[in-house]
Protein backbone atom coordinates (compact mmCIF):
# COMPACT_ATOMS: atom_id res chain seq x y z
CA UNK A 1 0.00 0.00 0.00
CA UNK A 2 2.61 1.96 0.86
CA UNK A 3 4.42 1.71 -2.38
CA UNK A 4 1.30 2.72 -4.69
CA UNK A 5 0.37 5.29 -2.46
CA UNK A 6 4.23 6.70 -3.11
CA UNK A 7 3.94 5.86 -6.94
CA UNK A 8 0.69 7.66 -7.01
CA UNK A 9 1.86 11.01 -5.25
CA UNK A 10 4.64 11.14 -7.40
CA UNK A 11 2.72 10.82 -10.68
CA UNK A 12 0.33 13.03 -9.45
CA UNK A 13 2.34 15.99 -8.39
CA UNK A 14 4.78 15.50 -11.76
CA UNK A 15 1.79 15.60 -13.64
CA UNK A 16 0.46 18.86 -11.82
CA UNK A 17 3.41 20.94 -11.71
CA UNK A 18 4.42 19.72 -15.29
CA UNK A 19 0.67 20.83 -16.48
CA UNK A 20 0.94 24.45 -14.68
CA UNK A 21 4.77 25.05 -15.77
CA UNK A 22 3.38 24.25 -19.59
CA UNK A 23 -0.03 26.19 -18.74
CA UNK A 24 1.66 29.69 -17.98
CA UNK A 25 4.70 29.44 -20.57
CA UNK A 26 1.74 29.07 -23.44
CA UNK A 27 -0.68 31.38 -21.98
CA UNK A 28 2.79 33.60 -22.35
CA UNK A 29 3.83 32.44 -25.56
CA UNK A 30 0.72 32.03 -27.40
CA UNK A 31 -1.41 34.79 -26.09
CA UNK A 32 -3.88 33.28 -25.02
CA UNK A 33 -5.89 36.05 -23.34
CA UNK A 34 -7.13 37.04 -26.73
CA UNK A 35 -7.68 33.93 -28.55
CA UNK A 36 -9.57 31.63 -25.68
CA UNK A 37 -12.64 32.93 -26.59
CA UNK A 38 -12.79 32.70 -30.13
CA UNK A 39 -12.30 28.98 -29.84
CA UNK A 40 -14.86 28.92 -26.98
CA UNK A 41 -13.15 28.53 -23.97
CA UNK A 42 -13.69 30.05 -20.49
CA UNK A 43 -12.27 33.48 -20.28
CA UNK A 44 -8.42 33.11 -18.16
CA UNK A 45 -9.95 35.61 -15.36
CA UNK A 46 -13.11 32.96 -14.67
CA UNK A 47 -12.62 31.48 -11.25
CA UNK A 48 -13.28 28.01 -12.18
CA UNK A 49 -10.19 28.61 -14.56
CA UNK A 50 -8.24 30.14 -11.76
CA UNK A 51 -8.94 26.24 -9.66
CA UNK A 52 -7.40 24.25 -12.83
CA UNK A 53 -4.61 23.11 -11.06
CA UNK A 54 -6.74 22.15 -8.20
CA UNK A 55 -8.52 20.31 -10.68
CA UNK A 56 -5.52 18.35 -12.21
CA UNK A 57 -5.10 16.70 -8.83
CA UNK A 58 -7.82 13.99 -10.08
CA UNK A 59 -6.31 14.07 -13.55
CA UNK A 60 -2.89 13.32 -11.90
CA UNK A 61 -4.51 10.65 -9.55
CA UNK A 62 -6.21 9.43 -12.82
CA UNK A 63 -2.51 8.99 -14.36
CA UNK A 64 -1.46 7.32 -11.70
CA UNK A 65 -4.06 5.09 -11.74
CA UNK A 66 -3.53 3.75 -14.89
CA UNK A 67 0.08 4.11 -14.79
CA UNK A 68 0.24 1.90 -11.98
CA UNK A 69 -1.56 -0.99 -14.09
CA UNK A 70 1.06 -1.25 -17.18
CA UNK A 71 3.97 0.16 -14.62
CA UNK A 72 5.82 -3.13 -16.23
CA UNK A 73 5.86 -1.58 -19.09
CA UNK A 74 7.86 1.63 -18.49
CA UNK A 75 9.50 0.40 -15.68
CA UNK A 76 11.69 -1.88 -16.87
CA UNK A 77 12.69 -0.06 -19.65
CA UNK A 78 15.54 2.35 -20.12
CA UNK A 79 13.34 4.68 -22.10
CA UNK A 80 10.57 3.99 -20.57
CA UNK A 81 9.04 7.89 -20.25
CA UNK A 82 8.57 7.20 -24.18
CA UNK A 83 6.34 4.49 -23.38
CA UNK A 84 4.63 6.56 -21.07
CA UNK A 85 4.43 9.22 -24.04
CA UNK A 86 3.16 6.72 -26.36
CA UNK A 87 0.42 5.85 -24.56
CA UNK A 88 -0.89 9.72 -23.46
CA UNK A 89 -0.55 11.15 -26.75
CA UNK A 90 -1.88 8.49 -28.81
CA UNK A 91 -4.69 7.29 -26.76
CA UNK A 92 -5.47 10.73 -24.82
CA UNK A 93 -4.70 13.08 -27.57
CA UNK A 94 -4.54 11.68 -30.74
CA UNK A 95 -7.06 8.18 -30.46
CA UNK A 96 -9.64 9.93 -27.80
CA UNK A 97 -12.79 8.43 -28.51
CA UNK A 98 -14.34 11.75 -28.25
CA UNK A 99 -14.66 14.80 -30.95
CA UNK A 100 -11.54 17.04 -29.49
CA UNK A 101 -8.84 19.61 -31.16
CA UNK A 102 -5.97 17.36 -32.70
CA UNK A 103 -7.70 14.26 -32.25
CA UNK A 104 -8.41 11.87 -35.52
CA UNK A 105 -12.59 12.22 -34.37
CA UNK A 106 -12.22 16.23 -34.15
CA UNK A 107 -10.88 16.10 -37.66
CA UNK A 108 -13.93 14.43 -39.18
CA UNK A 109 -16.50 15.63 -36.70
CA UNK A 110 -15.66 19.39 -35.63
CA UNK A 111 -16.35 22.35 -37.71
CA UNK A 112 -13.51 24.67 -38.62
CA UNK A 113 -13.12 27.65 -36.69
CA UNK A 114 -12.21 31.05 -37.70
CA UNK A 115 -9.56 31.22 -34.65
CA UNK A 116 -6.06 31.30 -36.69
CA UNK A 117 -3.83 28.83 -37.42
CA UNK A 118 -1.13 29.74 -34.72
CA UNK A 119 -3.96 29.25 -31.83
CA UNK A 120 -4.15 25.66 -32.83
CA UNK A 121 -0.41 25.08 -33.09
CA UNK A 122 -0.07 26.62 -30.34
CA UNK A 123 -2.12 24.39 -27.94
CA UNK A 124 -0.89 21.35 -29.45
CA UNK A 125 2.67 22.16 -29.02
CA UNK A 126 1.72 22.97 -25.65
CA UNK A 127 -0.12 19.24 -24.69
CA UNK A 128 2.43 17.62 -26.51
CA UNK A 129 4.80 19.38 -24.89
CA UNK A 130 3.31 18.86 -21.43
CA UNK A 131 2.53 15.21 -22.09
CA UNK A 132 6.39 14.66 -22.77
CA UNK A 133 7.76 16.67 -19.71
CA UNK A 134 5.33 14.69 -17.84
CA UNK A 135 6.59 11.79 -18.96
CA UNK A 136 10.00 12.26 -18.28
CA UNK A 137 9.36 13.65 -15.07
CA UNK A 138 7.05 11.02 -13.79
CA UNK A 139 9.25 7.79 -14.86
CA UNK A 140 12.32 9.57 -13.83
CA UNK A 141 11.38 9.95 -9.98
CA UNK A 142 9.17 7.35 -10.08
CA UNK A 143 12.28 5.01 -11.00
CA UNK A 144 14.17 6.80 -8.81
CA UNK A 145 15.29 5.09 -5.47
CA UNK A 146 13.71 5.56 -2.18
CA UNK A 147 15.96 6.89 0.57
CA UNK A 148 16.08 5.97 3.88
CA UNK A 149 16.84 7.18 7.19
CA UNK A 150 19.78 4.83 6.95
CA UNK A 151 21.21 7.11 3.99
CA UNK A 152 23.01 3.84 2.09
CA UNK A 153 22.70 4.82 -1.20
CA UNK A 154 21.00 2.95 -3.82
CA UNK A 155 18.72 1.34 -0.69
CA UNK A 156 15.32 0.44 -1.40
CA UNK A 157 12.84 -2.38 0.23
CA UNK A 158 12.80 -5.57 -1.02
CA UNK A 159 9.98 -6.18 -3.56
CA UNK A 160 9.80 -2.13 -4.20
CA UNK A 161 9.57 -2.67 -7.73
CA UNK A 162 12.27 0.09 -7.94
CA UNK A 163 15.54 -0.10 -9.07
CA UNK A 164 18.41 -0.25 -6.96
CA UNK A 165 20.83 1.87 -9.03
CA UNK A 166 21.40 5.43 -7.99
CA UNK A 167 21.30 6.52 -11.27
CA UNK A 168 17.44 5.71 -12.83
CA UNK A 169 17.24 5.09 -16.14
CA UNK A 170 15.33 6.92 -18.60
Amino acid sequence: MKEKLAFGTKVTVAHVLTYTLCGFAAMFLFDYQSSVEAIGMRPLDDPIVGLAPVFQIVRGALFALVLWLIRPAFMERKHGWLVVWAVIAIVGIFNTPAPSPDSIEGFIYLAPTDAPLGISIGGTLEILAQTLLFSVAATWWVKRPARHASGAPGSSPAGSGTTKSSDPKF
